[in-house]
């Protein structure tokens, strides 16, 4: 796995940035190549595969053989960022231009779905919702607020759904979260006040944690060709325990954080509108305001927010919103064709836009296709384009002696996903 992320007291997963390469904030959405290739319109209701358990689990009793399915995704941006001043007391002492700031990516995912008899069955997925990675130069004249970042979640999540009746059903899960993490940052303009060079490394913050929470979904089918499927997945707070050097401790000393991966809430719904048309949408809130600061803590740390206290960052986020519409087309017995469009909000407010997450909106654009190679596998691809904006941002930090240090950026780009899955049935 081309890790997605390393090591690091989350607050410098989420410190630093997530870009247009992935949904808002730092969130992760590529579970399946089907999904993909529809936008994920629609996927707490679609169930054309065992990935449908990631989303929503009381659409598993749509099975009647167990199913497993599992694929991988490649995440392409193509992010710049400019720092237009790198400025110490109102001196300009730096401008930079950096390309590709955010590297690629690989994220894997595995889903089985078995059914119990014709009311029950159980599933277990492996994905990933949350995760970033971004490398700016370390000689950098903003490497105080930029540097290195990398953030890996992986979800263990266990599954099990009850059909009440032949319209409603009802699931249910259990969630186990490792996050793994790892933050650098450089002198950048800093060296002006605190000497040595640019690149000189002033702080490393690395970290791994567990983290639990739990799921429930329910599905309507008014019949076999329109149905509903809502979901809800809990916050889940994980303490990453890890070291930390830099200018806030006297060496390599432990150091925790404490980090809230917000809620997720969907909405979905199919209709086959036509022996050969299907069209599916979605409304998913994810609940981002529970982000609302960094603070990483050590006894053996003292900074400018006070002894004890390694890295302290306010970031304010608020709850955002995806919206997604997408459309399938059953070309024959051994193809299906799908499109979709997604519109994905920002969490991140302009006041709060930071260098190492200067989040915006996006538009997706998707297609990708299913082959039925027999009557067990069945393969599937899927493409995206993701079209964000520039943004501009503002963003400064008090020094030790009364320096102030400020930088002013523009930042955003576009990305490409890949993803290629394979289903079978026994």
């Amino acid at each position: 796995m081309n890790r997605l992320t390393k090591r690091t007291l989350l607050s410098t997963a989420i410190a630093v940035a997530t870009f247009q390469a992935h949904g808002a904030g730092f969130q992760i959405s590529e579970h399946s190549a089907s999904g993909l290739g529809r936008a994920f319109a629609g996927e707490a209701a679609i169930a054309d595969n065992a990935a449908v358990a990631a989303r929503n689990p009381a659409a598993m009793t749509m099975f009647d053989s167990a199913q497993v399915s599992g694929g991988i995704s490649f995440i392409q941006p193509d992010v710049d960022a400019t720092v237009s001043s790198a400025s110490l007391n109102g001196t300009t002492l730096g401008v930079d231009e950096h390309d590709s700031v955010a590297p690629n990516a690989v994220v894997p995912n595995f889903h089985y779905v078995h059914p119990l008899n014709e009311k029950m069955a159980v599933g277990f997925s492996s994905f990933s919702n949350f995760g970033l990675s971004t490398e700016y130069p370390t000689d950098s004249a903003a490497g105080a607020i930029g540097g290195q970042t990398e953030l890996l979640t992986v979800n263990f999540n266990a599954n099990f759904a009850y059909e009440v009746n032949d319209q409603v059903s009802l699931g249910a899960g259990l969630n186990a979260v490792y996050a793994d993490a790892e933050l650098k940052r450089q002198k950048g303009i800093l060296s002006n006040v605190l000497g040595g060079s640019a690149s000189d490394e002033i702080s490393n913050l690395s970290g791994d944690g567990w983290g639990f929470g739990w799921n429930i979904g329910a599905l309507w089918q008014f019949n076999e060709n329109h149905r509903l499927g809502v979901a809800y997945r809990s916050e889940v707070d994980i303490t990453l325990e890890g070291d930390y050097s830099g200018s806030s401790a006297t060496g390599t000393v432990p150091g925790e954080l404490e980090l809230n991966l917000p809620d997720i809430f969907e909405f979905s719904g199919y209709h086959k509108l036509a022996p050969k048309w299907a069209m599916h949408y979605s409304v998913m809130r994810t609940g981002w305001s529970s982000f609302e600061e960094l603070r990483a803590t050590g006894s053996q740390c003292l900074s400018l927010a006070g002894q004890g206290v390694c890295l302290q960052k306010d970031e304010k986020w608020e709850d955002s919103w995806r919206y997604s519409v997408g459309a399938t087309y059953f070309l024959n017995d051994q193809w299906e064709l799908r499109a979709g469009y997604a519109k994905d909000e920002s969490p991140v407010p302009d006041s709060h836009r930071t260098l190492s997450i200067p989040d915006s909106e996006r538009d997706w654009y998707s297609i990708g296709a299913t082959y039925f190679a027999t009557d067990n596998l069945s393969i599937d691809a899927g493409f995206a384009y993701l079209s964000g904006d520039d943004v501009n941002g503002t963003e400064s930090e008090n020094l030790p002696g009364g320096a102030v240090a400020s930088y002013d950026f523009t930042a955003g780009g576009d990305a490409y996903i890949y993803a290629l899955s394979a289903n079978y049935t026994f």
